[in-house]
């Protein structure tokens, strides 16, 4: 099967890891993978220099029918059978390009949960019955979907998986890198400065926390954004510099999971379906994380393997991270459920195997 991956923004985030799995476990299957975008970033860079073909598309919003055209005679081209776009302005070019290449499926993944406005309301109710498949990544993602008035019939809720590790490898090294010593309790996010991720709550439960316990912790956070120095000025002010350490990017995100105890979300909204909270639990790190997209079938459906509070909870949020700093025998629990959890449910080869079956 030829199939054409299309992303605005080729970055590096969730979603870009999401095609990224995509297309590699596909095309060793033997399918033919491609990808266009708009904006460049790693995503491309990679895929370009691994010989994966690539379409740069001007996705902006005058050249809408324009790429949509463009992305027609592609697939024409290249005798493209399925066009999986990413998010709404995507998925309504594609749809589009099917005007003027009528064989072409579209399929849909909605990565985010966002009540969108009513003009794109209508927009879905016109565009998504065209739609061969739509896919959230979460049930809650689902639900969201079909208030925006996305296709319900046609919705498929496929979880993000990674490929299951089998077990906990603990290594303090990447912590003591940074100067944290092997008695302090060790708390990790990956997350971008952005408003959504809610950092300055992550902060005030932090700070919250250092009241409740004598015990040492810290928390590092990898990512970077556009509140990193802000965030960095809340901690100075609010004296938590000795708690919290910003990584910035990384790309060495396994090695301090490895150094983890536990993993953490405090995002207010928007959130579907975390890769990073999937790396935590399959690092065997108990979670505890906000009531947002997919985290509670991450953390307490079916298996249990942490705890999910509601954003702005800051007390909540700390006695549920002292509750694991205090039991090691239920973090020992979580840990191991956490390992299974991605077994049973989050099989990467076996998740990537559903969206497949979802284009034919």
């Amino acid at each position: 099967m030829n199939i054409l991956y299309l992303i605005n923004y080729a970055g590096k985030a969730g979603t870009e890891k999401y095609v990224s799995n995509l297309m590699h476990i596909l095309s060793a299957r033997g399918e033919s993978c491609h990808l266009a975008y708009n904006v460049p970033g790693q995503l491309s860079e990679t895929l370009e220099n691994e010989g994966f073909p690539c379409l740069r598309l001007d996705m902006s919003g005058k050249h809408t029918l324009g790429a949509a055209k463009k992305l027609a005679a592609y697939c024409r081209e290249n005798n493209i059978e399925v066009i999986h776009a990413q998010y709404p302005r995507e998925n309504i070019i594609a749809l589009l390009s099917k005007l003027f290449y009528r064989r072409v499926k579209v399929v849909y993944t909605s990565h985010l949960t966002i009540y969108q406005n009513a003009k794109w309301k209508i927009l879905n109710r016109i565009f998504t019955p065209f739609n061969h498949c739509l896919i959230a990544v979460c049930r809650q993602g689902a639900e969201i979907m079909a208030i925006n008035g996305v296709k319900k019939s046609k919705i498929r809720v496929i979880y993000n998986g990674v490929t299951p590790s089998g077990e906990r490898i603990y290594d303090r090294s990447f912590a003591r890198s940074f100067g944290v010593k092997d008695d302090t309790f060790v708390m990790s996010i990956m997350a971008r400065y952005a408003p959504e991720k809610g950092l300055p709550f992550l902060l005030a439960s932090l700070a919250k926390l250092r009241r409740k316990t004598s015990r040492p912790f810290v928390c590092l956070i990898a990512g970077d954004g556009e509140e990193f120095d802000e965030f960095a000025l809340m901690c100075q002010n609010s004296g938590m510099n000795d708690c919290v350490i910003q990584l910035g990017f990384r790309t060495d995100s396994a090695e301090m999971l490895k150094s983890s105890d536990l993993y953490l979300n405090s995002s207010s909204k928007n959130e579907a379906m975390s890769f990073a909270i999937l790396e935590a639990m399959n690092a065997g790190i108990p979670l505890v994380v906000t009531d947002v997209g997919g985290n509670r079938d991450l953390a307490e459906t079916n298996t249990v393997c942490g705890r999910v509070l509601q954003f702005g909870d800051s007390d909540g949020f700390s006695d549920a991270i002292l509750e694991l700093m205090e039991n090691e025998a239920l973090l020992k629990e979580f840990s191991d459920n956490a390992l299974k959890k991605v077994s049973d449910e989050f099989d990467l080869e076996k998740l990537a195997l559903d969206v497949f079956n979802a284009y034919n």
